[in-house]
């Protein structure tokens, strides 16, 4: 017998993108648990793409910062090693922008760093590539434990203990809290900046306009390069 997730039920599985676009074109349904429980159900299990889910935030009159963060490029290195960066990681990225835009959108806030494990994706191809300074050592470990502990990719494995496999002391925010937030910042920018290029966060199509092909755009990684 297939386990359901704990938390979602069999009945959000069957809704169409045209019913939650509905719920989320709800301004008083928008932040409620439910609607954040599906937005996350299509991300994480359903692996709904990025520009519908900005779709749905854009219809709930979701800040236009905030749109764009969701529906922007991945940014990544581009070096000889940049495809050796796991599909996970693209998904966790994904996960993670919807879960800080909705965290952001109960606080009535809107941030400026990117999530860990975009800072992951940058940094992957360049550690492959060349040695790094033992402070960006430091920010790429504990951008790639937070990652890891969080979204557990690997079953069975000792995450408890991740810190003592990676070979080094656990790695404290307030040690790389200068060097990240800058890296962050500059990432969640591009994003935002190459998303508003593109046009999103000036929603031109009413609700009913959002067309079956818009829907099912495949779930290719978009990336752009830290450089472009």
């Amino acid at each position: 017998m297939t386990k359901r997730k704990k938390g979602y039920s069999d009945s959000n599985k069957n809704l169409t993108l045209f019913e939650v676009e509905k719920i989320c074109g709800n301004k008083s349904t928008l932040l409620s648990q439910s609607t954040q429980k599906l937005l996350r159900l299509m991300v994480a299990e359903l692996e709904i793409n990025s520009a519908a889910t900005a779709s749905l935030l854009e219809i709930a009159e979701v800040d236009k910062q905030l749109v764009q963060y969701i529906a922007g490029p991945v940014i990544t290195s581009t070096n000889c090693w940049q495809s050796c960066i796991p599909q996970w990681v693209y998904k966790a990225v994904t996960i993670d922008r919807l879960d800080t835009v909705l965290e952001e959108i109960e606080k009535g806030s809107i941030g400026e760093l990117a999530t860990p494990s975009e800072v992951l994706t940058v940094m992957m191809p360049i550690s492959l590539e060349a040695p790094l300074h033992s402070d960006w050592v430091n920010v790429y470990f504990w951008a790639s434990h937070t990652t890891l502990v969080k979204h557990k990719p690997f079953p069975n494995y000792d995450y408890e203990n991740l810190w003592a496999k990676i070979g080094t002391s656990p790695i404290n925010y307030k040690q790389i809290q200068h060097n990240y937030k800058s890296l962050a910042a500059d990432i969640r920018s591009r994003v935002v900046s190459h998303a508003a290029k593109q046009g999103w966060g000036k929603r031109h199509k009413s609700p009913e306009k959002l067309t079956t092909n818009e829907s099912q755009t495949t779930n290719i990684a978009r990336q752009l390069t830290l450089f472009e």
